[in-house]
């Protein structure tokens, strides 16, 4: 089904521990045309939200509250939602890099607010 449109708005939770990143990469996916399913700002959090809203892809920061913890629960998302995608947020693609061969996706927490948009469309493979 290569190159047909999606016809519903992807579903996309945001992870990350500042609320305030959370509303506003929230407000602009919304006002893109997602639908933001949830937001959290831990590793329990977020996995309750992605068995109680089903989205199809997750914006994480991997370093909440650390990276070890953060890196777990992208580790634990891959495992109990494989077709769940998975975009990283962060300042840069170091530690994280080991995780894109697990189709895992990366977009630098300086990018623009497109930029994240078109990860969160990408991840979801939707146009």
């Amino acid at each position: 089904m290569a190159g047909m449109h999606r016809l519903t708005p992807p579903r996309i939770a945001v992870v990350d521990a500042d609320r305030r990143v959370r509303t506003s990469l929230a407000d602009v996916l919304s006002v893109a045309g997602a639908e933001v399913v949830g937001m959290a700002g831990d590793v329990r959090s977020a996995l309750a939200l992605a068995e109680s809203a089903g989205p199809d892809a997750v914006l994480v920061d991997p370093r909440l509250p650390d990276l070890e913890a953060g890196l777990a629960l992208v580790s634990s998302l891959r495992i109990g939602w494989p077709d769940l995608r998975v975009v990283l947020m962060g300042w840069a693609d170091d530690g994280e890099s080991r995780l894109h061969d697990a189709g895992v996706s990366f977009v630098p927490k300086s990018a623009g607010a497109e930029e994240f948009l078109a990860a969160a469309l990408d991840a979801c493979r939707c146009d």
